[in-house]
């Protein structure tokens, strides 16, 4: 009778919690391929760099769910009814860190360097500043999550080993968290910061605020719910609950940026009550006032576009060219 309990903790805390993880991931990858769908259909005029990153994260996300679903038939097919599975280690889990860092790093790199050429024409110490510390934060963690995943698969055989390498998960973990706020805040920071106190700019930046908050916070918590896992039940599934989600939180968080260039899209042509003749906007075109270096003033809002990366199309009229903004004011 004692063995049965024993076994039964064990199928609801190992294959219970690996089901959930990877059925949960499996859900994530539906809304992230219909992401994929959207982005694609735009046709936005995304500069090579922006289109190799497109096409690595879902090179990443397509290998990494393959992975997940073998994991899962192994389980369920191939060994179901040897109990001893359940306390082995298996390569599938234990390559999730290099498709983790290999789909966050990336993701953090493109938004703080949107945020660094928001922010640069005016405080370029600052904006380079806040770059580099994301890059030293994102290299640490590629080193720590390939350290711990090739430990993994070269030297643990069962459950039980797991336990050592918590320092190191923990470590790698507190970095990709400090990453992942690091680049939210600054991001919000900026776009506050560029407000004009025209009703469509400000429009058009709290909407990037919301989608800033809607991607960090998601990863944030699994972050966080992994390390829990990893620190007080490391030699049970419990941390694949979130482990196997936390790579495609961070495709959808990319995907989701590139996307919401249709919303703003949209929210200019319904406040203009034009459908057609939309233009470019080029956030990174205005100064603090938001008069464009291009000659001629004009509300602009920077989302998107330099070179490295391009914002589709989106309606921007030109104000009455003898009208003269209070520049005081604004």
């Amino acid at each position: 009778m004692a063995t049965l309990e024993v076994t039964t903790q064990a199928l609801a805390e190992t294959m219970g919690a690996i089901q959930i993880g990877v059925l949960f991931n499996s859900f994530l990858f539906g809304i992230l391929f219909m992401q994929w769908v959207s982005y694609f259909t735009s046709k936005f005029n995304d500069s090579w760099p922006i289109r190799a990153l497109v096409f690595w994260i879902i090179a990443v996300d397509v290998s990494h769910v393959a992975v997940s679903w073998q994991y899962i038939w192994m389980y369920t097919v191939d060994q179901f009814g040897n109990f001893a599975t359940l306390y082995a280690a298996h390569w599938q889990y234990d390559t999730s860190p290099i498709f983790i860092v290999l789909t966050a790093v990336p993701t953090q790199m493109f938004l703080v360097n949107r945020t660094r050429k928001m922010l640069g024409r005016q405080h370029p110490l600052l904006a380079n500043g806040l770059f580099a510390l994301v890059t030293v934060l994102g290299i640490i963690q590629l080193v720590l999550g390939l350290y711990e995943s090739f430990s993994l698969l070269i030297t643990v055989k069962s459950t039980a080993q797991y336990a050592k390498f918590i320092p190191i998960a923990v470590a790698w973990e507190s970095t990709a968290i400090a990453a992942d706020m690091t680049v939210m805040l600054s991001f919000i920071a900026t776009l506050v910061y560029r407000r004009t106190g025209f009703k469509q700019t400000d429009w058009m930046l709290f909407n990037l605020m919301l989608v800033a908050v809607e991607c960090a916070l998601p990863v944030t918590l699994f972050t966080i719910g992994h390390i829990a896992a990893v620190i007080n039940s490391p030699t049970t599934g419990m941390h694949q609950l979130f482990a196997w989600s936390q790579a495609r939180l961070y495709s959808n968080t990319l995907f989701l940026n590139l996307n919401s260039r249709n919303k703003l899209r949209k929210g200019q042509e319904s406040t203009h009550g034009t459908s057609g003749n939309v233009k470019e906007v080029n956030f990174l075109s205005i100064d603090r006032h938001g008069i464009s270096s291009r000659g001629g003033p004009q509300v602009h809002v920077d989302v998107t576009r330099e070179q490295s990366y391009a914002m589709d199309d989106i309606s921007s009229k030109h104000i009455d060219p003898d009208f003269k903004p209070d520049v005081g004011h604004v």
